[in-house]
């Protein structure tokens, strides 16, 4: 198991979003809701947000099971003032990332995908 592998988490989520603008912030959680790794501004609620994207990704999950949608692949929110990106990444873990309004979501997939893949490496070690 990596000795620092919360840091090594958040480098990642720094990462992310020093490749695309577009994000405002970013978490890695459990899909019980317990957060592994954040980079989300001083105001935001860590808990909530965590809670919040372990609730959508098992809807999502649900959802496409059982309307035999094959595997899920992401569950995206658009709001008025951004958008809400959820990836599982591995079996037991979220990768949540929350946009300016007008984000190019093509980018930001592919940037969660490199993401999320490093993220699966690291839980590997744990």
């Amino acid at each position: 198991m990596p000795k620092n592998w919360r840091g090594e988490l958040e480098g990642l989520l720094k990462a992310m979003e020093d490749a695309d603008p577009d994000i405002e912030a970013s978490a890695i959680v459990r899909t019980d809701g317990l957060v592994m790794a954040s980079a989300l501004p001083k105001n935001a609620d860590e808990g909530l947000i965590a809670a919040m994207s372990a609730a959508l990704l098992n809807i999502g999950n649900r959802a496409v099971v059982e309307l035999a949608r094959g595997e899920m692949d992401k569950v995206i929110v658009s709001g008025t003032k951004g958008d809400i990106i959820l990836r599982g990444v591995g079996s037991e873990a979220v990768l949540s990332a929350i946009t300016k309004p007008g984000a190019n979501l093509g980018l930001l997939l592919v940037e969660m995908k490199r993401a999320g893949d490093r993220v699966v490496d690291v839980l590997k070690q744990m």
